[in-house]
């Protein structure tokens, strides 16, 4: 295919996937478009069904689905994934029109563009070239849009319930710039609450100030607990964080506060475990509530994201450097401070990376935008590697 085909085609599959609202609800109810993956789901499913895969879909969260296509390959003891997920991020406050894409000066714009309907763009296109070229890949390929990537990896903790179901290898698609993430960090996320009792505020010793038992702990994250991450180190990752992100308390202003809530998130650094960075909060809360006995609290795990940390050396990671040079004639590994789904995978065994064309640095923003000749090549390397990959 021509170099002006090629790009002709990813203009025109990344349009329809962006045109495809599949907007991550972020907990709130929602009964359809723009919110959930289920018309994006529905849309793959259709197009991928054609090109000759079986498909499935997995139930991740209620309303929600994965969509897992199986091309069967011509040696079938092996299996590559080519990984993305369906969500993208809240399409509210853009200063673009988020689902109808544009381009402009060879940029493709709307949400999901860079994060990560680019990436999925590239791999389709790249299964497409495959089957067009060779009718079957070489070994059995899975292509799976996941679910609720951005709020807690559900769809990949599903796809790994599966326990039939491990490929020998997976590629998660994120714009890395074209750069091949072999190490993240993992993201652990609490919601913690404080109980209080209610009482009129002109009398507040008749009560017990959540807000105020709240803040103890406030305390203690920003100061001993940051300190205590602060000495750790990862040599390419750099300290594990912690931050807390979100709180709500109290009901009106003349009333003691009976109840509050924070949000916590704690990035992970590979030598750490979820066990351990638990057991660091729970561990101060405990303190606290054996110091003073009106602290009363409940912590809640909402989110678990592991970290990955995939050796350079890997039969995955060197075959899909070795795609990048035959193709651009470079390949580069980039650590990554953010978090994806290829955690999930590779805390199952499954070697793992991240790749994808776009920055993060246009992912979630107001004019979300990627460039699309870095999808056609994304796609030119990705179709090397189904063609040359022998795990």
């Amino acid at each position: 295919m021509s170099a002006d085909k090629e790009l002709t085609a990813a203009t025109r599959l990344l349009s329809e996937l962006v045109a495809c609202p599949s907007v991550n609800p972020n907990n709130r109810p929602f009964s359809g478009p723009p919110y959930g993956e289920s018309a994006l789901v529905h849309l793959l499913d259709k197009k991928l069904a054609a090109w000759g895969a079986v498909t499935s879909r997995q139930t991740a969260l209620p309303g929600r689905q994965n969509l897992v296509a199986h091309f069967a390959g011509k040696d079938s003891s092996k299996s590559l994934m080519l990984e993305t997920h369906a969500d993208t991020v809240d399409a509210e406050n853009m200063s673009i029109p988020p689902f109808a894409p544009a381009v402009e000066n060879g940029r493709l714009y709307g949400r999901g563009a860079a994060d990560a309907k680019g990436p999925m763009a590239a791999m389709l296109l790249a299964i497409k070239a495959v089957l067009d070229a060779d009718g079957r890949p070489p070994i059995d390929l899975y292509f799976v849009a996941a679910a609720n990537e951005e709020r807690g990896a559900d769809g990949a903790h599903r796809l790994m319930m599966e326990e039939t179901f491990r490929p020998s290898a997976a590629i998660v698609g994120e714009p890395t710039e074209l750069a091949i993430v072999n190490e993240h960090k993992g993201a652990l996320r609490w919601r913690i609450t404080t109980h209080g009792v209610a009482a009129h505020s002109s009398m507040p010793s008749n009560g017990v100030n959540a807000i105020y038992m709240m803040s103890r702990l406030l305390q203690y994250i920003e100061g001993p607990l940051c300190a205590k991450l602060a000495t750790r180190n990862h040599p390419r990752l750099g300290p594990p964080a912690i931050s807390v992100g979100t709180i709500r308390g109290g009901s009106q202003v003349n009333i003691v506060p009976a109840h509050c809530q924070v949000e916590v998130d704690r990035r992970i650094i590979p030598s750490e475990s979820l066990a351990q960075a638990t057991a660091e909060l729970t561990g101060a809360l405990a303190a606290m509530a054996r110091e003073e006995p009106k602290f009363k609290y409940e912590m809640e795990e909402i989110e678990w994201y592991p970290p990955l940390e995939e050796d350079a050396g890997s039969r995955v990671a060197r075959a899909l450097a070795e795609s990048c040079r035959r193709v651009r004639q470079k390949a580069e590994f980039a650590p990554a401070a953010w978090a994806a789904d290829s955690g999930v995978y590779k805390s199952y065994g499954i070697p793992s990376v991240v790749f994808g064309p776009g920055s993060i640095r246009h992912a979630h923003t107001a004019d979300e935008s990627i460039a699309l000749d870095e999808v056609v090549l994304a796609a030119r390397i990705l179709t090397d590697l189904i063609r040359t990959f022998h795990p």
